[in-house]
């Protein structure tokens, strides 16, 4: 999309490091975006443009991603999702939909654990990492089949984004990535989960998600066709129905 859908921007401070906010729509139903490692909102706008047509869509851009500055140190994934925590609380969101892409899956889990009273539901888009995978040869190996998959556009975005945030905070982030479990959090999310992936996402395989699944309270699961990693960007729709729980469920 070649111009932004975003209606408002904000800063929100957390301590000593800063969130951007983007927000669209006015529904009376919040959506809170949380983007995966490297990139930050953009890749989220066609998503948010269809969530917009009934919610209001909040999109969180963390530190160092995007145009945030980075920290002095590196984030664990669990202040990562205590900081997204707090920009919820700053901003007053209840009753939410929390929407992790990739990392930001781990992320959104995160924030769920902290601030559980805030969320209705949370939706983890091609949720990481593969717990037979958690090497960065293998993650590097799966990035690269998975971009031959994309679309040229959302190929644009993230390695334009990966420029933006650059090459040393990603670096600096990949372990806190990699040393995550997932797997350990998702059992302590009481509020229902939502696991999609594309079925051509060759980073998030199918029985990776199956195994997720199986460590949760109330998980469904589903899988959107043709699409790889990054499965928003061309099938909003389809993603959005998921975020919302608007389609049954159909296993990987």
């Amino acid at each position: 999309m070649s111009r932004s859908i975003w209606e408002h921007s904000q800063t929100v401070v957390v301590g000593e490091v800063s969130c951007a906010v983007r927000t669209v729509g006015t529904g009376s139903r919040k959506v809170v975006l949380i983007h995966g490692i490297g990139v930050s909102a953009r890749y989220f706008e066609p998503l948010a443009a269809h969530l917009a047509l009934t919610c209001t869509v909040l999109a969180i851009e963390l530190p160092g991603f995007g145009a945030m500055p980075a920290p002095r140190r590196r984030l664990t994934i669990e202040e990562f999702g205590g900081i997204a925590a707090a920009v919820m609380r700053t901003l007053t969101v209840r009753d939410a939909v929390v929407v992790g892409h990739s990392m930001g899956s781990q992320v959104a889990t995160e924030a769920v654990r902290a601030a559980p009273d805030l969320v209705e539901r949370l939706v983890l888009l091609a949720p990481t990492i593969n717990d037979r995978e958690r090497t960065v040869s293998t993650q590097m190996k799966r990035l690269a089949q998975d971009t031959l998959r994309e679309s040229p556009a959302a190929n644009y975005i993230v390695v334009s984004d990966y420029f933006r945030a650059g090459m040393r905070w990603y670096l600096k982030t990949l372990p806190s990535m990699l040393q995550h479990r997932l797997e350990e959090a998702l059992p302590e999310i009481s509020c229902p989960v939502a696991l999609v992936r594309g079925s051509r996402d060759p980073i998030v395989p199918a029985d990776w998600v199956l195994r997720l699944a199986a460590t949760g309270r109330d998980v469904t699961t589903a899988e959107i066709p043709g699409e790889p990693h990054v499965m928003m960007y061309r099938s909003p729709e389809a993603t959005a129905r998921h975020c919302l729980g608007e389609t049954s469920h159909a296993a990987p």
